[in-house]
């Protein structure tokens, strides 16, 4: 864009490169005892606009490329020299859009590159308003900078249209092709219609995230968390394998964790899944993020059956609620009165599809997770399945600072205390314990009575979304629990007087695994456990963020209850399984065919990971009421004209007994 075409910006698009800076960047500074912020790899490029509106005054007695200059040198002293990061600029060279070049005017201005901090000062003192606004181009050698491999993030800054071919949206849809770990972040600074809509297509065909900005103070306040978000993105982990199109010849999977892709039919994808112990518990968890753009609800299938096709346990994952909506099903061979195959068979069958929502589903990535359990000695003296649990009061300490995940991979493991942090509308945020034989978990999140601005900000009313997710993906809030502050459930009201929101879980004891619903069997084993938090997020919302502070406590005393197994047999389940993570990306990339994800690449493991392995598996969050309501009525009419288990997740408990929800007839054979 030029000076001769009348853009409108304001001072606070300058602060905005500077947060954007800080923000990718600040994920790679901020300290905690309790969460390891360095990067687990990757680059990243911050692509920024040099066009000729940047000489206007800023409305401080300064220009607007003074402001932006003063604001990043100040971002560039708090970079690490770990830190891989460059600088692109685009329309800093040629002045009209009628001359050679302008529309491939665009820099690297900076080599991505660690200990480059003079390399970056310098550049910002240099960087001058000048000519046309070629996005499009400009990103496509941004996608160059960073390379083929590894995980990459682009970040463009922009408040308008792009003036030059080619069309920024269809190259954020190519980009894409080139794996699940490269993605593009947007924050529009007051833009709105055709620009507005443009710079969201990027976001969506980028799997990326899309903030407007619209003063200086929404933008400081959203500086934390958009931090965490570049450099943690959610990302699927896992050995790569192949279903197979039929029982026959489908791979024979171990315990372990794998993922895999949806396919763009209704054809359900197949694993053989071999027994290693003598009538051991075999369970296995699937999850997915929803593709952008995607149905109402999209809603897969998880079936776990014998040889002969007799159905042992099966779910039904569920997505919803925008970009945001991630989905787990598990399904498990302890069946009680079920077939005996179930418990006794040398393989199982496990079948993965994704429902009737297959077109928007194909080459949707998704993390399979396989544990085994050998069978007890004896159950005649360990405790029966646990009560409703009471809620114990926590007392009051002084929070810790922490950094959240923003996938599972990379959650903070903590131990009992509290812990403050901010949070951002629409961003998920994640969070590990240990939790052993007869103890349960008690979270509690709490957002103070917010300032003016925040207020303003929330324009009404939110809702703060909690679930407690076991190693495996059930969900496990313990929905007739006594004395819980605020209202149990996964969903609490979030007004400018703040909101408490607080779920625990039933105690863990081997014979939970007998209950009706996932808050039972979901609890049948000790191991890691998540936390996962969420506010709603709004069409045209600003990058603003609400302080909150995390209070979670283990009840009971560790060993109570602990099983003896046969043979002195371990469990290859919960925190004992260390999952090799994916290579390669396990999407399609053939050019062309139009696929899209949401999910990121690899994770490689973290130093203070322990034995745990972090389980890429979580419900969808946030929603109105509405949503909720339109979605109950959906998944009622849907019953009604099939009959079938519950969904799987934390959205809802199943409403039948046995695994998985299932009712107690056998549901047709598939």
């Amino acid at each position: 864009m030029t000076t001769h075409q009348g853009h409108r910006r304001r001072p606070a698009v300058w602060a905005l490169l500077a947060i954007t800076l800080t923000a990718v960047l600040a994920g790679l500074t901020t300290g905690s005892a309790l969460a390891d912020p360095a990067p687990s790899g990757g680059k990243l490029v911050l692509v920024l606009d040099s066009s000729g509106s940047m000489q206007e005054p800023a409305g401080d007695g300064q220009t607007k490329i003074a402001a932006a200059r003063t604001a990043l040198t100040q971002v560039v002293t708090k970079l690490p020299t770990a830190a891989e990061v460059g600088l692109r600029v685009y329309g800093a060279t040629v002045f009209k859009r009628t001359q050679p070049g302008a529309c491939t005017d665009t820099q690297l201005t900076v080599p991505i590159g660690t200990n480059n901090r003079p390399q970056l000062q310098a550049a910002i003192a240099k960087y001058k308003p000048y000519g046309e606004t070629p996005i499009g181009y400009a990103l496509q050698q941004a996608a160059k900078d960073l390379g083929p491999v590894g995980q990459r993030t682009i970040v463009l800054v922009s408040d308008g249209e792009a003036t030059c071919a080619p069309d920024p949206c269809v190259v954020a849809q190519s980009i894409a092709k080139q794996g699940i770990d490269l993605k593009i972040d947007v924050v529009g600074f007051r833009v709105a219609g055709k620009a507005r809509t443009q710079l969201q297509c990027v976001a969506r065909e980028g799997r990326g995230d899309y903030y407007d900005a619209d003063s200086t103070i929404d933008l400081e306040a959203g500086l934390d968390r958009l931090s965490t978000r570049a450099f943690r993105p959610f990302r699927i982990s896992g050995t790569p394998v192949q279903g197979g199109p039929q029982q026959e010849g489908a791979p024979t999977l171990a315990p372990g964790h794998y993922s895999d892709t949806f396919v763009n039919d209704q054809t359900a994808k197949y694993y053989l899944l071999k027994r290693t112990m003598a009538k051991s518990t075999l369970r296995a968890g699937v999850s997915f993020r929803r593709p952008s753009g995607g149905s109402f609800v999209l809603k897969a299938e998880v079936f776990l059956k014998t040889i002969g096709g007799e159905n042992c346990g099966w779910s039904y994952p569920l997505a919803f609620d925008g970009d945001q909506g991630v989905a787990t099903g598990a399904a498990s061979s302890w069946t009680g009165d079920y077939p005996k195959g179930c418990s006794t068979d040398d393989q199982l069958v496990l079948t993965v599809s994704a429902g009737d929502a297959f077109r928007e589903m194909k080459g949707v990535p998704y993390e399979l997770r396989v544990d085994e359990e050998p069978p007890v000695e004896s159950t005649t003296q360990l405790p029966p399945e646990a009560d409703d649990p009471t809620w114990t009061p926590m007392p009051g300490v002084t929070p810790q600072a922490i950094v959240p995940g923003s996938s599972f991979a990379d959650a903070p493991l903590i131990t009992p205390g509290s812990f403050k942090t901010t949070l951002m509308p629409g961003e998920v945020q994640l969070y590990r314990i240990k939790a052993d034989w007869g103890q349960r978990i008690q979270a509690q999140a709490t957002v103070p009575k917010l300032g003016a601005a925040t207020a303003k900000a929330i324009d009404g009313i939110r809702y703060l979304d909690m679930g407690l997710i076991s190693p495996l993906g059930e969900d496990v809030i313990a929905t007739f629990a006594k004395q819980v502050p605020g209202n149990v459930g996964r969903r609490g009201v979030l007004t400018k007087d703040g909101v408490v929101k607080a779920n625990t879980t039933k105690e863990i004891r081997y014979l939970n695994r007998d209950g009706a619903n996932t808050m039972d069997k979901g609890t049948a084993m000790p191991g890691e456990y998540y936390i996962a938090l969420s506010v709603t997020r709004k069409d045209d919302d600003k990058a603003f963020a609400i302080p909150m502070t995390l209070t979670v406590a283990l009840e009971g005393t560790a060993g109570t209850g602990k099983p003896t197994y046969v043979d002195g047999a371990t469990p290859v389940s919960g925190d004992s399984i260390t999952p090799t993570p994916t290579a390669t990306p396990s999407v399609s990339e053939t050019p062309g065919d139009g696929s899209k994800t949401e999910a990121g690449g690899p994770v490689q493991g973290r130093a203070d990971s322990g034995d745990g392995t972090p389980v890429g598996l979580i419900a969808g969050l946030g929603g109105g009421g509405l949503l909720l309501l339109l979605i109950g009525v959906l998944l009622v009419l849907r019953l009604r004209a099939k009959p079938a288990p519950a969904a799987g997740g934390w959205h809802g408990q199943p409403p039948y007994p046995g695994q998985g929800g299932q009712p107690p007839q056998q549901p047709p054979h598939r």
